[in-house]
């Protein structure tokens, strides 16, 4: 993702655990009774937590791409970890346009014909994997290295 919209998202949620802070310190330190259209101060808790949780994690936010001696590892920050092998790769060509506009937004993006590792990256690359329907489009700031690294696997 570009990193103003992780900079805007990261302060909405911020704005929110304020909120939810202040709701929970006045109630539970100040006092104060809750309202008929309040939440209870435990939930409040939950909620600030909750939030600071998503906070971090979506300031960290990052797809992960590696290629070692036999697969092609990807994943997004923590979660959705895939492995590839490098021998089952059958092509490996530059992606024409714009990712993240071509598969609409950021993360892990499943198109008609493809799908895609759509990150911070401006360019990416195709990949055209054996026994599977759709291409793999994986972002990244430097095509060609990634190129390079998946042709100097597959062939060592």
């Amino acid at each position: 993702m570009p990193k103003k919209i992780i900079i805007a998202i990261v302060v909405l949620l911020v704005i929110v655990m304020g909120l939810f802070a202040y709701i929970y310190i006045s109630q539970e330190f100040l006092g104060k009774p809750v309202g008929e259209n309040s939440i209870e101060s435990h939930w409040a808790l939950v909620i600030f937590v909750v939030t600071a949780i998503l906070t971090y994690y979506v300031s960290r936010l990052k797809i992960l791409t590696r290629v070692d001696d036999k697969n092609l590892t990807m994943s997004l920050g923590v979660i959705g970890k895939r492995q590839f092998a490098l021998d089952s790769i059958q092509s490996v060509k530059d992606y024409e346009g714009n990712p993240a506009a071509d598969f609409l937004g950021y993360g892990y993006r499943i198109a008609i014909k493809q799908t895609g590792y759509i990150g911070r990256g401006e360019q990416a690359i195709t990949l055209k994997i054996q026994n599977h329907k759709r291409e793999l489009v994986i972002t990244t700031d430097n095509p060609e290295e990634l190129k390079k690294a998946l042709e100097n696997s597959s062939q060592g």
